[in-house]
Order: C-alpha cells, then sequence, then structure tokens
C-alpha cells in the first residue's frame, strides 16, 4: 500500500501537478482563512459603463459558506469547498478540483460606489456587480511653508 502512495506522488510530480507545488502552511489554525487558504478561485473582472462585474468560478460551493468583505478598497471574497468522498476505500487517480479553504483579494479603485454592491451565486458562478461613481471626488490640498506654521 505505501508503495502504491509513494507511486502516485512521484507520477504527480513528474506531470507538474500544481497540488505538488502548493506551499502547506501547517501553522493554521482552524478558521483562519486569511493565511490558510489553499485556492484561489478562476475570477473575470469587466466593466460596463455604470458598474464592474467580478465573477468568479465556485462550482460545488454553498451561497452560505462564502464570505465577502470590502474593507480599505480591498474586496475579500473566501468560504469553503467540502470534498464529498464516499465512505468506501477509494484510489484517486486524477485530482484537479481544489477543496477546502480559498481566499480572493481584488482592489477596488476609488471610482467605485461602495454602497451599490449585490452578490448572487448561480450555476457556480458568483456574480459580484459594484455600481461606478459618476464622478471621482477630487479635493485639492494646499502646500505650506515651513515658516507659515511658526
Amino acid at each position: 500500500m505505501a508503495l502504491h502512495v509513494i507511486r502516485v506522488i512521484r507520477e504527480l510530480a513528474d506531470q507538474g501537478s500544481p497540488a505538488m507545488h502548493r506551499p502547506r502552511n501547517f501553522f493554521c489554525a482552524e478558521g483562519d482563512d486569511a493565511r490558510c487558504s489553499k485556492w484561489e478561485p478562476n475570477t473575470d473582472i469587466f466593466e460596463c459603463a455604470d458598474h464592474v462585474i467580478i465573477r468568479l468560478e465556485l462550482a460545488g460551493i454553498q451561497r452560505e459558506a462564502i464570505s465577502i468583505l470590502l474593507k480599505n478598497g480591498r474586496l475579500t471574497i473566501s468560504g469553503l469547498r467540502k470534498e464529498k468522498r464516499p465512505n468506501e476505500t477509494i484510489y484517486y487517480h486524477q485530482l484537479e478540483i481544489h477543496y477546502g479553504l480559498f481566499r480572493k483579494v481584488i482592489s477596488i479603485p476609488e471610482d467605485i460606489e461602495h454602497n451599490d454592491i449585490t452578490a448572487v451565486l448561480d450555476d457556480g458562478l458568483l456574480e459580484i456587480k459594484i455600481s461606478k461613481n459618476s464622478q471621482v471626488v477630487e479635493i485639492p490640498i494646499s502646500v505650506e511653508g515651513a515658516e507659515s506654521r511658526a
């Protein structure tokens, strides 16, 4: 049995499997998705006239397992894809689907309206729609000399 496992690991390494090159963090606490996410979902970002759409591929993930947070100009999407294993002994022949904690962080430009954001999960795609601001607020700041502060 041990030889079978070693053979599979060697085959994965020979095929250049991403699983063999993914670093593992052994110091992760349960639920610490900030440091311990194991994968990032494939993401498309595109812009329309009045909004930006961010679409993430999240097949097999329940709506309740997804968290979305906008803070300091960063949109963080995180969650968990649980692996459904059969109750019997199994031998893997191919492993390409990522399971476990995921996290995706996207910088949001300042011309994006932070009030009008919607998120819909449909057919394994999470679509986040963010309205664009009609105008970016600019505040001119005058520069004073050191002598004027004395």
